[in-house]
């Protein structure tokens, strides 16, 4: 078994409201018999949904037990050095990334597994190392 790491657009669609979804489809081939992982920035971003639409304790009760079932990679100090790396080789091909986006794209590079995404911003990033797998057309 190995690890893939999961943006936040991804995870979500892991959500059990979203058991039908097509695009989750074409995802779960990837995520079958795989230890599924999110960046620590991934979890911030789920949790933000949670403050943003003021969420009840049962619902963040539901949103901590989701979030316990992965593999989740913290921070380091190397992985600040690979965010700096990622950003600035985005930035040298004219490609806008945001801060959030290229810490979960530094988390996939650092720990040399892949990522699915589901984010056009981080789909044909020229980032050596980033290897994404995504069913977005590319920009």
């Amino acid at each position: 078994m190995s690890v893939v790491l999961l943006d936040t657009t991804v995870v979500s669609l892991l959500h059990p409201k979203k058991r039908e979804s097509e695009i989750r489809d074409r995802y779960a081939v990837h995520m079958t018999k795989q230890t599924l992982a999110l960046s620590f920035q991934s979890v911030a971003e789920l949790w933000n949904w949670a403050e943003t639409r003021e969420w009840g304790d049962e619902a963040r009760h539901g949103l901590d037990l989701f979030i316990k079932r992965f593999l989740v990679i913290p921070y380091d100090y190397a992985l600040a050095q690979a965010w700096a790396r990622a950003m600035q080789s985005s930035q040298r091909e004219g490609r806008r990334l945001e801060a959030g986006d290229c810490w979960i794209a530094a988390t996939a590079i650092h720990r040399r597994i892949p990522l699915l995404t589901h984010d056009r911003d981080l789909v044909d990033l020229p980032i050596p190392g980033l290897q994404v797998i995504s069913y977005l057309e590319t920009p």
